[in-house]
């Protein structure tokens, strides 16, 4: 399994360069506010606040992970809660998603890079929101497990604190 670690405090990696560019697939947590995926939807993506919440909130009605591929390699896996405002509360599960649905939803981002991306580089950002970073680095790893090792590309995540 090659899963590329980085230290739980590095921000050295320049997002919206990346994914203006083109070259990596980024996956987080439909979580809107002040989160590293918010900022790459709307400084990357050129999505306006009401948009960039639109589409988390469909993720998370859904309960089903979604891209904004072609417009921005960005996917995102449905959040067990949200606020769209900062004074508004949803909540969609209660608690984490399960292991099995976490795994679903992270092969469905490995779907969306295989059948529509093509990226040799995915970044997977569970930091800083509302779930368990140890939950869903184990959910990536037996995500990972499951898929033949040639159809991978390089694989980046964060140590969870």
């Amino acid at each position: 399994m090659n899963i590329k670690y980085l230290k739980s405090n590095d921000d050295s990696v320049d997002f919206v360069d990346l994914l203006k560019k083109g070259d990596c697939h980024y996956v987080s947590i439909a979580m809107p506010g002040l989160t590293t995926a918010s900022a790459n939807i709307e400084f990357a993506g050129g999505y306006n606040v009401g948009q960039r919440n639109d589409f988390m909130m469909t993720v998370n009605r859904a309960k089903e992970t979604g891209t904004l591929y072609p417009r921005v390699n960005i996917t995102l896996l449905p959040s067990p809660s949200a606020s769209y405002s900062g004074i508004d509360s949803n909540t969609y599960n209660d608690g984490d998603y399960s292991k099995n649905e976490v795994i679903n939803h992270i092969l469905d981002s490995f779907k969306a890079n295989s059948q529509y991306i093509n990226s040799n580089k995915m970044y997977f950002d569970f930091r800083n929101l509302c779930v368990s970073e140890v939950h869903y680095v184990s959910c990536l790893k037996a995500a990972v497990s499951q898929i033949t090792s040639e159809s991978l590309p390089e694989i980046i995540t964060w140590e969870p604190k």
